[in-house]
């Protein structure tokens, strides 16, 4: 993945491994020359400058395990002074706070003069920060394709495993009114291939309402006639005809599309608040773990009070 988003776009993986890096002191990459003119050294202004700055990203990983600490620290004796050094754990569980103190004590003691980044990742991390790429640049479908290439490839060997504390948020925008009155939202077919259990409705840079998904229907509709063509099975009677009461009052055709129908009487309100700059420009997936701590996670209505606590960016 990171080949083909190297490949793609260079300043794609610079953006990444920084994103990645983030609150680190290395946290500037710097993966291809540097191109500079009239820069002062002591002896006077050089005209121009060109600098490749050296880094060495290993990275070490396991599927559904943890590799033993003693043989990660003997990884990094390939690490050289004066360049970035990142060492990499990925897999689909972190090592505890306790373990990350361990292995970063240990680097230092067997390699004091190494400045060495440890990162602890998931392969989560990587498909949240390729989706804020993503939203930076909707515009290029390679990295779209990248994107669901990838999530795919670690939902099917079972990578990511968190779909019991998993949000999605849909950004809404002129169709929010319409989203919270109707209880349900519309998109391809193709989209949101995690799986998940919590669902919300994003609009002025807040997830407004969290819930989890009644039913998902997919279904054509002509405004014309008013015929509502369903393809999917296992659904009542009752879900199908809200459908098409809430597609008759938007007045619109749509054809290969699927509908979340949203629970009337449990959708909650909430306010899930973004701290960064702008909107986001697609979905967003969201471990619920990462920001709400000793929750029972089969309340939403406990969980949909507990985010209006808290932020993300």
């Amino acid at each position: 993945m990171l080949s083909r988003l190297n490949d793609l776009n260079v300043e794609y993986y610079k953006s990444i491994i920084e994103r990645l890096n983030e609150g680190s002191i290395e946290q500037y990459y710097y993966p291809r020359p540097i191109f500079r003119q009239q820069v002062g050294m002591k002896r006077g202004i050089i005209d121009g400058h060109i600098e490749v700055k050296p880094s060495k990203i290993l990275i070490e990983t396991k599927l559904n395990s943890k590799e033993f600490i003693g043989k990660l620290v003997k990884y990094a004796e390939v690490f050289k002074e004066n360049s970035q050094n990142q060492l990499w754990h990925l897999s689909s569980v972190r090592f505890e706070e306790k373990e990350v103190f361990e292995i970063n004590k240990r680097l230092k003691e067997a390699y004091p003069n190494l400045k060495i980044q440890f990162n602890n990742l998931i392969f989560n991390d990587l498909i949240e920060n390729l989706e804020g790429i993503y939203e930076e640049n909707t515009h290029d479908m390679e990295l779209r394709l990248l994107l669901d290439d990838f999530s795919n490839y670690c939902i099917s060997n079972n990578l990511i495993s968190n779909e019991e504390f998993k949000l999605l948020f849909v950004p809404t925008g002129f169709s929010y009114n319409w989203n919270r009155k109707h209880k349900i939202y519309y998109c391809p077919t193709s989209w949101h291939s995690q799986k998940f259990k919590f669902f919300g409705l994003y609009n002025w840079k807040s997830v407004r309402t969290i819930s989890e998904i009644e039913t998902t229907i997919i279904a054509d509709y002509d405004s014309n006639t008013n015929d509502l063509t369903v393809h999917s099975k296992g659904h009542t009677d009752e879900q199908i005809d809200r459908l098409k009461k809430g597609l008759t009052e938007l007045g619109e055709n749509h054809f290969g599309l699927k509908y979340y129908v949203l629970p009337m009487d449990k959708t909650y309100d909430t306010d899930f608040r973004k701290l960064s700059h702008g909107g986001i420009q697609g979905y967003r997936y969201k471990d619920l773990r990462d920001y709400l701590s000793d929750t029972d996670f089969s309340n939403t209505e406990l969980i949909a009070e507990e985010l209006k606590k808290v932020t993300w960016k």
